[in-house]
This record gives structure tokens, sequence and C-alpha cells, in this order.
């Protein structure tokens, strides 16, 4: 068996972040200050829509489509982005729901029936979270619509009068959204973004200077911090236009490209900074064009000029001309091949951020709707296509990539409906009064697993009871003075809404009960009785989701993101393969397209089990900042292979001319890759030996010295020498990563293997 290489892995897992939504982060509990501004505009808008409806129309129905309507579109939705876009969604949510809640009207006479649609409804719906942006927040409150109209049965005669509620609910609630403190969101993510850009560039910039590591600690801190503060934001922006959009698929892939830079520069190929780097201007003009276009990717953010890439791209041609002459010169002129070699790896580092950097430069000039350099190739990470094609084809490879049995979303969308679908015919079979709260109870206790749902289902009752007994009380000593309940109203409105999403489930299920029997009170004076409803209907859809959780899939999260990052690591491992193949010269220059889709499909579905993950909540082996470098590992294979290819058929480097050496790198990359897929096995919790041999350093560094040396002697040795150089050095990175893996992947073994009660 080999040996490990000198350069020893860590024994550390490093803090690397994965890509957004894919990223492990602690979110403020208000940032800037949505939560308090969505609480405000919900208490004013819905206590006026509610006296509307009560003085004016004196219609129940219509009083309570009204008032959910606003609370659905305000507090459940609650659309994000520039007035326009946000316009936008906020009339299509309207014209949506008026359309289920017309449909569930027509239905919800007939039990069978009203339950059969509801699951054929709220599939499609909940799946639509895979687009994220305003799709996600829609969802519940569409989901809302048809379930207030479907558990209330009424004749078809009605329908007129419940969708002109949700209308006007829709209407007032769009002005509001509109003017009523909005907050941008998107501004302030792009100038987060913008500042992550900048500090990246100090980074490279101190990086070339050969700045100490004692010196250089701080500006990696500092580039990360900013880093995840644009995730951090990115991820409170959960209303934030995107889906398959070319400029929000294009930020997306920015936010990768940041965590990307930052890492290579903290594990750079090269690891003994002491090694001297060669004496070439190039590669000072190299560095300079990239630290210039990742402060102009910042800019361009914030309405400034965009990036020159076209001198980045020519910068690192210029760059790899001058190297390899420089290479050939120190070869000839007698400098040992040891010496030629650790000047060629420590400017392979410079090279890869620069690719990083184009691709991270055109995507930011895409996210603001600008059209990048056609004359710059553009690197495998940027969505290719534009306008309403391009935005189809990116939504049925989404929609391609998520209905496959093992996908998180297409699990959680089943449970979703089915769990709604038993809970809209048990109510209506059962004859349950107020069959809605049957609904919505299962809708709010549902989790990923039999136990988190069972959880959820205690802090729901304990809310609900602490509710009862606050707005049971109130009700009794104020349910005789209207005023008073009236004063209540929108302090009440205002808890709940600011509950909903900033403080934890039990206190807000509690605000939400106390709003429900103060609403109820003031249409139909009923006291405290209509707080030991709302639990006894809680009870009952809470059991639903208990069932429905055993049922489908009741081992949770832990073991489906487990099983998604093996697969995603097994997809990367062909793509890495068949790079490192066309580089070496066993494999002609070909299509990578198949290869590097299948790998990003696993990717994508990986990053959705790992949201999932996170927002399980649950106390595992494995931490969210572990699971986040399991997914960033594979994210570095793509990496990998996008640039292996770029070598081999852009560059025209192969190494058929160093055909020995290319042997020696080929079965050390066999050693590696079958390193990643015995990770791979463990993660799927397939049975696999523990022993699995290691990467010798030694190997690819003879490999590497030997072609050097034969390019001493031989010009036409030389660019197949370098593709045994590049891939050699690809195959060390890769087996350091695969070392530091080894950990969070024991880790998230061991999640997977609790069992689901525990």
């Amino acid at each position: 068996m080999s040996t490990r290489s000198p350069v020893t892995a860590s024994t550390e897992t490093p803090q690397a972040p994965a890509r957004r939504p894919q990223v492990s982060l602690s979110i403020a509990r208000d940032p800037g200050f949505a939560a308090l501004r969505r609480a405000s505009r919900a208490a004013i808008v819905i206590t006026v829509a509610f006296a509307f409806g009560e003085l004016v129309l004196h219609e129940a129905q219509n009083i309570i489509f009204i008032v959910f309507g606003c609370f659905a579109m305000l507090v459940m939705s609650d659309f994000g982005g520039l007035r326009p876009q946000r316009a936008r969604a906020y009339l299509t949510a309207t014209v949506v729901g008026a359309v289920l809640v017309a449909a569930g009207t027509l239905v919800s006479p007939i039990p069978w029936l009203a339950a059969t649609v509801m699951f054929v409804v709220a599939l499609p719906i909940a799946f639509t979270r895979v687009f994220g942006g305003y799709f996600s927040a829609a969802q519940n409150g569409l989901l809302l619509s048809f379930v207030i109209a479907v558990s209330l049965p009424a004749p078809v005669s009605s329908i007129p009068t419940r969708v002109a509620g949700w209308t006007l609910a829709g209407i007032v609630s769009t002005l509001a959204g509109l003017f009523l403190w909005p907050r941008f969101e998107g501004v302030t993510l792009y100038k987060h973004a913008a500042r992550a850009c900048t500090a990246a560039a100090r980074l490279v910039e101190a990086f070339r200077a050969k700045t100490s590591d004692d010196e250089l600690e701080p500006l990696i801190d500092s580039a990360r911090k900013a880093e995840q503060a644009t995730q951090q934001e990115y991820v409170a922006s959960a209303r934030r236009p995107a889906a398959p959009r070319r400029r929000d698929r294009a930020f997306v892939e920015l936010l990768t490209e940041l965590q990307r830079i930052i890492d290579i520069i903290e594990r750079p190929f090269q690891q003994l900074r002491r090694v001297e780097r060669p004496c070439i201007a190039e590669g000072d003009q190299l560095a300079a064009a990239v630290v210039a276009a990742l402060r102009a990717s910042g800019d361009v953010l914030t309405g400034g000029p965009p990036p020159d890439l076209r001198a980045v791209e020519d910068a690192r041609l210029r760059h790899r001309e001058a190297l390899d002459r420089w290479a050939a010169r120190a070869l000839r002129s007698g400098q040992p091949a040891e010496a030629v070699l650790d000047g060629l790896g420590v400017d392979h580092t410079l090279r890869v951020i620069g690719y990083i950097t184009i691709s991270l430069g055109t995507n930011a000039i895409i996210a603001v709707d600008r059209r990048p350099d056609a004359t710059v190739e553009l690197p495998a990470s940027v969505p290719r296509r534009e306008g309403t094609s391009g935005a189809l084809t990116r939504a049925l490879h989404t929609i391609r990539t998520h209905l496959q049995p093992s996908s998180t979303v297409l699990q959680g969308s089943l449970r979703v409906a089915l769990g709604l679908a038993l809970a809209v015919f048990l109510a209506r079979a059962l004859e349950l009064s107020h069959a809605f709260w049957v609904v919505l109870g299962t809708l709010q206790v549902l989790r990923s697993t039999a136990l988190g749902t069972g959880r959820s289902t205690v802090q729901a009752i304990l809310g609900n009871g602490v509710g009862v007994i606050i707005g049971g009380a109130f009700a009794v000593l104020a349910g005789n003075h209207p005023v008073v309940m009236w004063a209540a109203l929108p302090l009440v409105v205002f808890g709940a809404a600011y509950a909903a999403t900033a403080v934890g489930f039990l206190a807000s299920q509690a605000a939400f009960t106390i709003n429900l029997v103060l609403l109820f009170n003031l249409i139909s004076p009923a006291g405290w009785q209509i707080g030991l409803v709302r639990i006894e209907d809680l009870v009952v859809g809470a059991a639903i989701s208990i069932v429905v959780g055993l049922l489908l899939l009741p081992r949770g999260a832990r073991r489906e993101f487990a099983k998604a990052i093996g697969r995603f690591y097994r997809a990367m491992v062909g793509y890495v393969d068949q790079g490192l193949m066309v580089v070496l010269g066993f494999e002609a220059p070909g299509r990578v397209d198949p290869a590097r889709r299948t790998a990003i499909e696993a990717r994508d579905r990986a990053g959705e089990a790992f949201d999932a993950f996170v927002s399980e909540h649950a106390t595992t082996a494995l931490d969210p900042r572990g699971a986040g470098f399991l997914l960033s590992g594979g994210n570095q294979g793509i990496l990998a292979g996008d640039l292996l290819h770029v070598i081999a058929s852009v560059m025209g480097y192969q190494g058929t001319a160093c055909a020995d050496g290319a042997s020696e790198v080929k079965a050390q990359s066999r050693i590696l890759l079958a390193g990643f897929l015995h990770e791979a096995n463990r993660l799927s919790l397939v049975r696999s030996d523990d022993a699995h041999e290691q990467i010798s350093v030694d190997a690819l560094r003879r490999a590497a010295l030997t072609c050097l040396r034969r390019w001493r002697n031989n010009d036409e040795v030389g660019r197949g020498a370098l593709a045994v150089v590049m891939a050699s050095e690809w195959v060390q990175n890769l087996g350091r990563l695969e070392a530091d893996l080894e950990r969070p992947v024991g880790a998230a073994v061991e999640a997977a293997r609790t069992p689901w009660w525990r």
C-alpha cells in the first residue's frame, strides 16, 4: 500500500462552506427589520380590511377570504424585489389564488372529490419550491387559498363572493407591499456581494505579494466573513426574485465562485509558499488583471462599469505561454527539474483563480442584465441560453433533475400533498367544525420525519394551549366591550405576523391562536370555547401528519442527505475521470456535456437535500458546517473537471508525448477516484472495506519529473510534459480534499445510521 503525501492531509475539517442556497449559516432573527416591516404592514392592512368586511360587507365567508387572503399575501408570501417585479408577483398570486378559490369551492360539496383535487393541486404547488424565489414564497399562500375554499363547503353560487373577497385582499396587499415600508432586498444583497468581491480582490493581491501566513490569515478571515455575509443575506432574502431566469442563476453561480477563490487560496496547489515562483512579468500582469476584474465585478453589481474580462483572458494566455517558455529555458539551463516543477505548482494556483475570476465576472455582468463580452469564451458555470427559451430550458432541466425518487423535493411534495388530501377527507367526512383548521394544522406540523413531526406536534399543542388561555381569558374579559376587542386587533395581528418569521415555532403558534380567537369572536362571539375547537382540530391535523410521516420516508433528511452526497460524489468522479483521461491523452477531446450535466443534476439534488437537512434542526453527529463541507467537496471536484477539460480541449495540452509519465498519473488517479467512490459507498450505507489504498505523491511527483527531464532533451515533449504536470497537480489537490472528507463523511454516516426515532 502506498503512503500518503509528505504534504499531509489536515485532520481538522476546514470551514469551507457550500453553494446558496448549499451553505451552513446562522441567520439573524430579523435581518433588515424585514419581520418588523411585515408585521406592521399586516397589522394595519388586515385590521382595515377586516373592518371593511365586517362593517360594510356583512358577509362572513367574504370576510374570511379577505382576512386570510391578506394574511396569505402579506405574511406567508410577502414578495420582495424591486417594485415592478414585486407588483407582478402579487398580481400573479392574486389571479392564481382566485382560480384556486373557485376550483376549491366547486369541488367542496363532495368530500372524496375535494380530497382528490387537494392532492392534485398541492403536489405541483409544493414541487415549485425547487425554483426558489417567488415560486417558493407563493407556495404556502396559494395552498391556503385552496385549503380554505375546499374545507368550507359551499354551493357554486358562492364562487363570485369568495373570489371577490380573495381578489380584494390581493389588490390591497399589492398596494401595501409596494408602498408600505417595502424592503428592497436585492439592492442590499448586491451590495454585500460587491463587498465580498472587493475582499476577494484584496486577498488575491496579498497572496500574489507572497504575504506571510500570519499576515494572510486575517485577510482570508475577512474575505470569508464578507462572502458568508452575502450568503446570509441571500438565504434571508427568501422572497427574492429567482427561478430559471438567467440573471438569477448567474448570481447563484457567482456566490459559489467567491467561495472557490477563498478556498483555493486557503488550500493552494503548492502548499509550501516558501518555494520561489517563476520570475516572469506575465505572472504579475495576470495577478493585476485578476485583482482589477474582481474589483470591477463588485462595481458592476452596484451600477459601475463591467470588468475587463478580455484582459484577464489575454493575461492568462500570455502567462501560459511565458510559463511554458520559462520552464523550457530553466530546464535547458541546467536547473533541477524539481525546482521547475515547484515553480509551475506555485503559479498553477494563480491560473485557477484567473479562470474562476472570468466566470465570476461574467456572472456578475449577467446578474445585472448586461451582456458579457462575446469575444471571451464562456466558462462552464455560466448560464448560456438567454431570453424565454433559455428560462424554459433551465426550468425543464430543473424539473427533470428533481423528478427522481431520490429527490428530497419530490419526497417532500408527495408528503405535503398526501397529508393535506387526507386531512381534507377526514375533516369533511367526520363533519368537523372549522375543518380548514384541521388542514392548516396538518400543514403547520408536517416535517421530514415522523420524529420531527412529533416534536412539531408537541410544540404546536403547547403553543396553542398558551394561545387559548391568553386569548380565551381576553375574550371572556373583553367580550362585552367591542371597542376593546377592536383596539386589540392590530396588536394581535402584529404579534401573529411577527412571530411567524422572527420567533420560534411554539411562540408563533400561540400568537396565531390568539389572533384566531379574537377574529372569530369579532365575527361571531363564542368566547374561549373557540380556542378549544382550535386545539381539537389541530390535534386531528397533527395526527394525520404523524401518520403520513411514518408512511413516507420516516428516516428524514439526515439519511437522504448522506445518500444524495454519495450520488453526487459518484457523478463527480465520472466527470473528473473523463477530464483526467483527456488531459493524459488516453481519450480524445469530445463532448463533456453529458458527464457534466449528470454531475450538476446530482449537485442540485444534493443541494436540496442539504437545505432539508439544515431546516430539520435535528441534533445529529453531523453539524451544518460539516454538511456544508461535504457539499463544497463535490463542487471542488466539478471545478477540477471543468479546468481539466479546458486544459485539453481549449488549450490543447495532452500527455501523449510522455506516455509512461501519463500512465503513472493515470494509475494514481484510479486510486484517487476509488477513494472518492469508497466515501460515496459509505455515504450510501453500502458495506465497504475500510482499508483502501491512498495516492502516492512521491509517484505523482516522479511521473512529472520524468516528463520534465525528457523535455530537457526533446522540445516535442513539452506540452505533453506540462499536461502530465497539471494532471498530477489536480490529483494531489483532490487527494488532500479526499483525506479531509474522511471525518465529515464519518459523521454523516453515523447520523444516517441513527434510528429515526432518536
